[in-house]
């Protein structure tokens, strides 16, 4: 389906790869064929980027860690994070104009700017949603019966982790240190470093405390991208890419990192792209970790997992 598109038009099918992962998508496709074209952002442009990606993992997160819980019993929980899910959604709509922030990222910047007005709003936003996070998380933290049925269910050690070469949350929760906004860096990540949490278990109970670290960690991100956010242009300009190039890009989306390879045909044209969402690996250690488990378990471990149908199909 790339191929019959122009390089503009790949970023909206990029958007569309994964529902859930709309930016994290987008935004790796577009740094590939800049990567071909050398066309280089402003910081501006590139601290809004990843603005909207840490919202995008904040709000899956959420969402995984009430589905979770629900999934062993503990129904309360998913209400409760489904609330702060879609006040985020809300506040994506009034300031970039899609729930799902989709077609945000485009070839040479991005397609909304931010007021102070829209920064103001923001800042309260993330204030008002820590105190209820960690007001939740302590809910979640006592129920020792939740706590029971994730501990010691659904492990995957770090050892077949490596071996699988599992990314993201999944790895991070099976002993794995990687982190493509740590170790393969853009702007502003290069300022602003998150901190990595890393557990050994590799259980149910480590990939729900993950999310729960890294909802904590995209929070800080997020408030520091806005106190410190650059002024200048959202939009560089666009060069085509040359014939007979190619251009790779790899960006930490809320699963883990995503890989777009694009080349370019003989006419400039996109001859080829290969997407590879996070999902294509980490559902092969979802088979490992559910052995010897009970039945009842495996909605518990298939969530705790929760990869990506489209994105696996790829």
């Amino acid at each position: 389906r790339f191929e019959s598109l122009s390089w503009t038009e790949g970023a909206r099918l990029a958007a569309r790869v994964s529902g859930d992962t709309t930016v994290a998508h987008s935004l790796t496709y577009c740094q590939a064929i800049e990567s071909m074209s050398g066309c280089h952002l402003s910081e501006r442009a590139l601290w809004l980027r990843a603005l909207c990606l840490e919202r995008e993992r904040i709000a899956n997160h959420l969402w995984d860690i009430g589905a979770i819980a629900n999934d062993a019993g503990f129904a309360f929980m998913l209400y409760q994070m489904s609330v702060l899910k879609e006040r985020l959604m809300r506040t994506n709509h009034q300031l970039f104009g899609h729930r799902f922030m989709m077609d945000r990222m485009i070839p040479g910047g991005i397609a909304f700017d931010l007021t102070q007005e829209g920064k103001n709003i923001i800042l309260s936003e993330m204030d008002w949603l820590s105190k209820e996070f960690e007001r939740l998380v302590a809910i979640y933290d006592r129920n020792s019966s939740l706590t029971e049925r994730m501990a010691g269910t659904g492990i995957l050690l770090p050892d077949k982790a490596l071996e699988l070469g599992v990314v993201g949350f999944v790895a991070r929760a099976s002993g794995q240190r990687m982190d493509c906004r740590v170790q393969n860096p853009f702007s502003p990540y290069d300022k602003i470093v998150p901190n990595m949490a890393v557990f050994e278990s590799g259980d149910v109970y480590a990939r729900a405390w993950v999310r729960i670290e890294e909802i904590r960690e995209s929070i800080r991100i997020v408030k520091e991208i806005i106190d410190n956010l650059p002024d200048g242009e959202i939009v560089s300009k666009f060069e085509l890419p040359a014939p007979n190039k190619a251009g790779f890009a790899a960006v930490e989306g809320w699963r883990g990192e995503i890989i777009y390879w694009v080349q370019s045909g003989p006419s400039g044209e996109i001859s080829r792209c290969m997407v590879r969402d996070p999902s294509s690996i980490n559902w092969l250690a979802l088979e490992r970790a559910i052995i010897g488990n009970i039945v009842p378990d495996f909605p518990l471990c298939n969530k705790s997992f929760n990869q990506s149908y489209s994105g696996c199909d790829l």
